[in-house]
């Protein structure tokens, strides 16, 4: 009989996964540790609690997972589903708080299953024993005679898989916290910070907020002192990457808001302007753990829009150079 702690597990999987039709033909990658169950054997027990043969070449939709340690004590696997094209298809996490692995290895049968065929929950008529459906990792090893199964990759995620277009969380956000260096607006590099947040998937956005509270230009005639508070939105088009690293390329666009400050010989003001800037921007980030990840990246932009200021030796009398540039290191945070 299922527990209702599996179902648990189980029916939201089915609720948010759109799962392919029964016929379709399935791939599994698997990473694991050594003393835990492996590919192979995980495959063959999912295929006999289904009664037939599910995966093979060239799959139609592939399942990523991965089982590690908790931080704490127990054990973590996380099951995604990814179609042909690299989407994202839906996403699981399952809990263990056992110390030994084989705790977690039933429920893992069961809950691929399902995803494979929801109607594996539903009883079947027994054709082997009941002891054989839901097979331990130390009984599912395979014939004597038998051969490697050419059906299922064993090789770890980040070794074997390719570019799957899924963020290093599959299915979830990534929110950031960055420090940025920036040219365009002081005489050397400004100072300052970035909070982001960005989409999962294929083609996906982000939203930001950037802050340099202090930037200086000296001229001959004086001085402008600028303090800027940037919100940004974007489009990232291209996405690459697994379970342990992505890269992603963005278009931005960006409304600055800036407080100018000009001390001069004749001038002596503080002015509110906006500043416009039209750019593109790139990231790669390394996963750390189940829930952070380091990030590093740049970019650049076109100032659209300059407004005048009432120092005319500052820029040609306009707001910042016409091209600014950026280079940034941060972490970043799985997100909802």
């Amino acid at each position: 009989m299922t527990s209702p702690l599996v179902l648990g597990v189980v029916l939201p999987l089915l609720a948010t996964a759109s799962p392919a039709p029964s016929s379709a033909r399935w791939g599994l990658h698997w990473n694991a540790p050594s003393e835990c169950i492996q590919a192979a054997p995980l495959a063959r027990a999912v295929e006999a609690r289904l009664g037939r043969s599910v995966f093979g070449a060239l799959p139609d939709v592939l399942i990523h997972g991965v089982l590690e340690q908790a931080s704490s004590s127990g054990w973590s696997a996380r099951l995604t589903l990814v179609d042909a094209r690299g989407t994202v298809l839906g996403s699981r996490d399952i809990d263990s708080a056992a110390p030994a692995c084989a705790d977690i290895e039933r429920r893992l049968v069961l809950v691929l299953a399902l995803m494979i065929d929801p109607e594996a929950l539903r009883p079947r008529e027994p054709t082997v024993a009941p002891s054989e459906l839901e097979p331990a990792a130390e009984d599912a090893a395979p014939p004597p005679d038998a051969g490697p199964d050419p059906t299922v990759d064993e090789a770890p995620l980040d070794e074997a898989s390719p570019p799957t277009r899924a963020a290093p969380w599959p299915g979830r956000s990534t929110v950031s916290i960055t420090g940025l260096a920036t040219t365009g607006f002081s005489d050397g590099l400004a100072w300052g910070g970035r909070l982001g947040w960005r989409g999962a998937g294929r083609v996906t956005w982000l939203v930001g907020l950037s802050v340099v509270p202090w930037a200086r230009s000296e001229l001959g005639d004086g001085r402008v002192d600028l303090t800027l508070a940037t919100p940004e939105v974007g489009l990232c088009p291209l996405v690459v990457g697994d379970s342990r690293w992505e890269v992603s390329a963005c278009a931005t666009a960006a409304f600055a808001f800036v407080m100018a400050d000009s001390q001069g010989t004749s001038v002596d003001e503080v002015d509110l302007l906006v500043r416009g800037d039209a750019g593109a921007r790139a990231q790669w980030e390394l996963r750390l753990g189940r829930t952070t990840g380091l990030h590093v990246g740049g970019g650049a932009s076109v100032g659209w829009l300059r407004p005048s200021l009432p120092m005319r030796s500052a820029w040609e009398g306009r707001l910042g150079a016409p091209l600014s540039a950026f280079v940034e290191l941060g972490l970043s945070f799985r997100g909802p």
